[in-house]
């Protein structure tokens, strides 16, 4: 009996060693949970979850950011807030959630779009979120709105003609980066002209109706380019509706990597696609494992989570399969020059 109670004691002293309690992370996810890109970060986040024995939970805005408001209010409110929150700054939601937030015990980790360098200079002069925000992962949108747009031209051999630009939004970090990579481009270029930049809400209804009026009103239409895959499928139905020919008489740019983009992208009706920034919040969780841990954190990482992504590569063939439970998540490791690498075949390999 004595020696009973002596194991009883040591477990309820050693229980947090034991690993069985798993730190709480909740992803505010501000998408809507049947899209295919906010689809691909859960399942992506859930696979790192499992791997590195987080309880990760995920809360669905549905496109609609006032939602994510009320749910960190209500969490507040029933003192019920995880250990540590991730955050995407979109429409401009994030300083609102500092201010909500300021005095609370959460670490944030902000992924995908994220503060202006004023903003989070501002904010990490306030002792509190020297603590708790933790620190920023943001793909390069500028660059693969760049790299998307000198593909699509090189991908219609160059020819000289108009380009129309179908935009997510006029607030989001993201949205503003891409177009600005891609309009840079297009004007770099004196044999493009660049008709019309138009605005779709990352919205393939709202991308079809735009396209098709201004494909009609195009005299010399040569390439589409498209912020995401679900305004590339609206501007794709309006080109059909022309009976325009995609892959032939017009050329069509897109980003995200949903089962049916990578398809249309095999077949050619998709001439350009760029991805991999879904992972973002995967990798994030990594670094909330490594804080756990006791190691420090940069304060931002820039990172290269983007590619163009062409069929036939071990790269395409990987994100068709999602086989993301086999990636080692636990074994990653900041390089030389204090850098992480986000190259999910590299990480592959090295299981």
């Amino acid at each position: 009996m004595h020696k009973l109670l002596t194991t009883l004691i040591l477990l309820i002293t050693f229980y947090p060693l034991l690993g069985l309690s798993q730190p709480s992370v909740l992803l505010l996810n501000p998408g809507k949970s049947s899209e295919s890109f906010w689809k691909d970060v859960d399942l992506f986040a859930n696979a790192a979850a499992t791997r590195l024995k987080l309880d990760l939970q995920i809360f669905h805005a549905e496109r609609n950011n006032y939602l994510i408001i009320r749910k960190v209010e209500q969490l507040i409110r029933n003192k019920q807030l995880p250990d540590y929150l991730l955050v995407v700054n979109e429409k401009k939601v994030l300083p609102k959630l500092l201010t909500l937030l300021e005095g609370q015990k959460v670490y944030l980790l902000v992924i995908l779009n994220g503060l202006t360098s004023e903003q989070q200079s501002r904010r990490l002069m306030n002792p509190h979120w020297q603590k708790y925000l933790l620190t920023s992962l943001i793909p390069d949108n500028y660059w693969i709105g760049q790299q998307t747009a000198e593909a699509l031209v090189t991908a219609g051999d160059n020819q000289a003609g108009e380009v129309l630009i179908i935009s997510g939004d006029k607030t989001t970090p993201a949205s503003i980066q891409r177009q600005a990579g891609a309009v840079d481009y297009f004007n770099s270029q004196p044999h493009i002209k660049l008709s019309h930049l138009v605005y779709a809400e990352w919205n393939q209804a709202i991308s079809y109706q735009k396209s098709y009026i201004l494909i009609e009103r195009s005299t010399d239409l040569k390439y589409i380019w498209t912020a995401n895959d679900l305004m590339a499928f609206g501007s794709l139905e309006a080109l059909k509706a022309h009976h325009l020919r995609p892959g032939k008489d017009v050329f069509i740019s897109t980003i995200n990597t949903s089962a049916k983009v990578l398809a249309l992208t095999a077949s050619q009706q998709i001439s350009v696609l760029g991805g991999g920034h879904f992972t973002a919040a995967g990798w994030a969780l990594v670094m909330i494992d490594k804080h756990r841990k006791g190691q420090k954190l940069p304060r931002s990482i820039q990172a290269p989570l983007f590619r163009i992504i062409e069929p036939g590569t071990d790269f395409y063939d990987l994100l068709v399969n999602k086989n993301w439970d086999e990636l080692p998540f636990e074994k990653m490791k900041a390089n030389a020059q204090g850098g992480y690498s986000f190259d999910m075949k590299a990480h592959k390999a090295s299981e």
